[in-house]
């Protein structure tokens, strides 16, 4: 998993989405959540299209003070390959978060996310992968394109704005 060293911001947060969107696809549309988690990956995925979406949104989808948020779908879950799905959306929803906030200088950020960084990728797609549902050829198919067209150069970070349709999703 060192390749995640060489992506820009924009690739990590893209490959996460794109793990999560993969995986979230197990969970159906009447399913308690689905709505949630699916304004969640939207509003992931505009954020990394560069549109005006704040940090403290989108940390409003993993810890909210009502309680429907993806945290609490992911652990009310009783089935096995849907908690990995929730997870998966948990953890890239998260990983987006951190990487706003770093955007935007937060000093003080939320308790939830001072323990997400790069470790936090390596679990999703370890998680991915250990689930069934996300394939070694489909990392590889994403981790390439990623590589080729969002790897850092000279170590300068370009802060990419990336978009959800440029990117293989499968």
């Amino acid at each position: 998993m060192d390749f995640i060293n060489n992506l820009t911001v924009g690739a990590k947060v893209a490959l996460g989405l794109v793990i999560a969107e993969n995986m979230f696809n197990i969970i159906n549309m009447d399913e308690p959540g689905y709505k949630t988690g699916r304004e969640a990956l939207d509003s992931c995925w505009k954020w990394l299209a560069g549109e005006k979406i704040d940090a403290d949104k989108l940390c409003n989808f993993i810890d909210s003070e009502d309680y429907v948020d993806v945290a609490e779908f992911a652990n009310k879950e009783k089935d096995t390959q849907k908690q990995y799905a929730w997870y998966s959306v948990l953890d890239a929803v998260s990983y987006t978060t951190y990487q706003a906030y770093k955007k935007e200088n937060t000093k003080f950020v939320p308790q939830v996310i001072e323990v997400i960084d790069d470790e936090t990728l390596r679990i999703l797609i370890e998680n991915a992968i250990e689930s069934g549902y996300f394939s070694i050829d489909s990392l590889n198919n994403v981790k390439k394109h990623l590589l080729e067209n969002y790897s850092l150069k000279d170590s300068i970070e370009t802060y990419n704005k990336i978009k959800r349709d440029s990117l293989p999703l499968n």
